[in-house]
């Protein structure tokens, strides 16, 4: 059974709307005096749009709240592109494609601080590694297989769009089909960041690259090999293990 994809569509509508509400509190109209009536018209018009939106998005209906949401960007854009609003520097700026990689096997929370910082720099698109791929650079398979980690990746808070990576040693040709502003990194994660950088360069691409320096390690477990040591060490799991599966939920 497939995770809801409703935490997926209420993260991209969040973005929707806090674009919205920054457009609405920092434009200044600049209709002439003959036309401004007209103009305050439609602004409210686009009110009503933004109302309903998170409306229908509160009950659930999300396909009719994106459409009334786009009625209302469309009309703030129009307005705005006719230069009969302005709106401050940067309340309508692109937000930054973030890229995060990796294998994302046994989710914990050091996966979950990774993508909560990489949301502090824009959208998050995560790659997952395929099982080909693990097996080739670690010797071994991940224990949960490729489309079962990248649906749990899917739902992660934070989480714009996740992918399967490319099967193939060409790590790089992932990122020239996702064309990347920024690529985060992890504190452990094995790449040398300025030749990341000068091989991203050499195919035309020009990306910044992060290293997320601090550690996570507020619990004990933080990492999916410690997860799997404690899982090998602990007899009452071990006899868990040998036990008929009568309960799939377990």
């Amino acid at each position: 059974m497939s995770l809801s994809p409703w935490k997926s569509n209420e993260e991209r509508l969040s973005k929707y709307f806090n674009y919205v509400e920054r457009v609405l509190e920092k434009m200044r109209l600049k209709a002439p005096q003959h036309l401004r009536g007209q103009v305050e018209a439609i602004i409210d018009n686009a009110k009503r749009y933004y109302e309903d939106a998170k409306y229908y998005a509160s009950l659930g209906d999300y396909s009719t709240s994106y459409v009334c949401v786009a009625y209302c960007e469309g009309l703030l854009d129009c307005l705005k592109h006719l230069g009969l609003i302005d709106v401050e520097e940067g309340a309508m700026a692109k937000r930054k494609k973030v890229m995060v990689a990796g294998v994302f096997d046994i989710i914990h929370p050091g996966h979950i601080f990774l993508i909560s910082k990489a949301a502090e720099l824009g959208d998050v698109i995560v790659v997952v590694a395929r099982d080909s791929t693990v097996q080739r650079l670690k010797g071994r398979r991940p224990v949960v297989p490729e489309e079962q980690r990248l649906e749990v990746v899917k739902n992660i808070k934070g989480v714009k769009e996740a992918v399967l990576g490319n099967e193939g040693e060409d790590m790089l040709k992932i990122v020239e089909s996702i064309r990347p502003d920024v690529i985060i990194l992890g504190p452990n994660q094995n790449f040398d960041e300025a030749k990341l950088k000068k091989d991203l360069e050499e195919r035309g691409l020009k990306v910044e690259v992060v290293r997320l320096k601090e550690l996570y390690e507020a619990h004990k477990l933080c990492s999916t090999t410690k997860i799997i040591k404690e899982i090998l060490t602990r007899e009452d799991l071990q006899r868990l293990v040998a036990e008929p599966d009568h309960n799939v939920s377990r």
